[in-house]
């Protein structure tokens, strides 16, 4: 699939299903994003995965953006 492709065919949701990411799955997607090519090779990202009740209620008090997303991951950076 080429980029245009995708770009044309892509959709944005804004209703989760009320079923928790499962944990291998959200392992997958966090080896992916860490193993990215980056600058150097030097990977300064930090990836937080927030799934629990309590830290999601956190981000609905910042954004009002989740639309009852199970799981958040937060994108940091860091210099070293």
């Amino acid at each position: 699939m080429s980029f245009k492709e995708l770009s044309i065919s892509r959709f944005s949701v804004r209703q989760y299903k009320n079923k928790p990411v499962e944990k291998e799955t959200l392992n997958i997607i966090l080896e992916t994003g860490r193993a990215a090519p980056t600058a150097s090779n030097k990977q300064p990202q930090r990836i937080l995965a927030v799934t629990e009740a309590e830290g999601l209620q956190k981000i609905d008090l910042c954004t009002g953006c989740r639309y009852g997303a199970p799981a958040v991951l937060i994108v940091g950076s860091f210099q070293s």
